[in-house]
């Protein structure tokens, strides 16, 4: 109710916008570090992150279609978890006041949050034969992951197109090698190397 009051009240709403797209984009790279560290570091049976992190990776691409196959909380529960740490910066904030930056702030958590949430399950659909024609919709429209965005990753080595949220940041950060350049950097810094 606060926000909503809030964001009636403020000059500032049209911020809303750009916080909407810098929250989305973020998230989009957010789950491109995510899904490329648990393709490319430890092992499924590794102490704490193993069956929660790495393993859902894992069996993601030895079997594309499983997470089509799992439950609802079970698909979205460690992205729920993630959000909280967000949600609760904004919750526990003032919300969101009359300066434009703190309005484009506090908007930018929530809609960070909700990008977030929603991630794991855009990448299920982008798996799903026959989703929703609204589901379709906004795939074409490139609004969320799409099939054909999404399967650059499942071509070859997956060693591309890691961001699953709406796939915006692949074009950008697969051009760049970034994700093989931050895999060499790490593999340097810490002697190790790559598995066969």
């Amino acid at each position: 109710m606060r926000t909503a009051a809030a964001v009636t009240e403020s000059k500032s709403w049209w911020v809303m916008l750009p916080a909407f797209v810098a929250g989305y984009l973020a998230a989009d790279f957010i789950s491109g570090l995510v899904h490329w560290f648990g393709d490319t570091f430890f092992e499924e049976d590794s102490p704490v992150i193993g069956r929660m992190l790495i393993e859902p990776f894992r069996e993601h691409h030895r079997d594309p279609k499983a997470m089509t196959r799992h439950g609802f909380l079970e698909l979205n529960g460690n992205n729920c978890l993630a959000a909280i740490p967000l949600l609760s910066i904004a919750w526990l904030g003032a919300g969101p006041g009359e300066s434009t930056a703190e309005m484009f702030v506090y908007s930018f958590l929530i809609f960070l949050s909700l990008a977030s949430f929603g991630t794991n399950q855009f990448h299920k659909w982008a798996h799903v034969d026959d989703p929703h024609a609204i589901i379709r919709w906004l795939q074409r429209r490139r609004l969320i992951l799409s099939p054909a965005a999404h399967s650059h990753h499942h071509r070859g080595d997956h060693s591309k197109g890691f961001c699953v949220t709406v796939g915006w940041m692949n074009y950008l950060l697969d051009a760049v090698k970034f994700f093989p350049r931050c895999e060499l950097g790490i593999r340097a810094l810490t002697g190790r190397r790559k598995q066969p």
